[in-house]
């Protein structure tokens, strides 16, 4: 069985928010990140919706995150200023 640990929340629109939590299962630190909606009680509920990911690979995780934010932020014509984004980018780490 899992134990939930740390919970955070945040609204996605108005019928859904992004639940992401801490827990474990069979001895691994998990780190799930999961779609919930407001169910008839009006309590949060979750979908199918969302990964799962070992907390070790969570830095990881977010550095890949941080990339492609600043992908999408990056203008086209524009180039990173003096190559950092494309140097960050070939820093991360490509396991799959």
């Amino acid at each position: 069985m899992s134990e939930k640990k740390i919970r955070s929340t945040f609204a996605k629109n108005g019928r859904e928010s992004i639940v992401m939590s801490e827990s474990e299962y069979k001895g691994f630190d998990l780190i799930d990140i999961r779609t919930f909606y407001v169910d008839a009680a009006g309590e949060l509920a979750p979908t199918r919706k969302g990964i799962t990911i070992r907390a070790e690979k969570l830095r990881d995780f977010i550095a890949t995150l941080t990339a492609f934010s600043l992908a999408v932020e990056e203008k086209p014509g524009e180039e990173a200023e003096d190559g950092e984004y494309d140097e960050f980018v070939k820093s991360l780490p490509m396991e799959a």
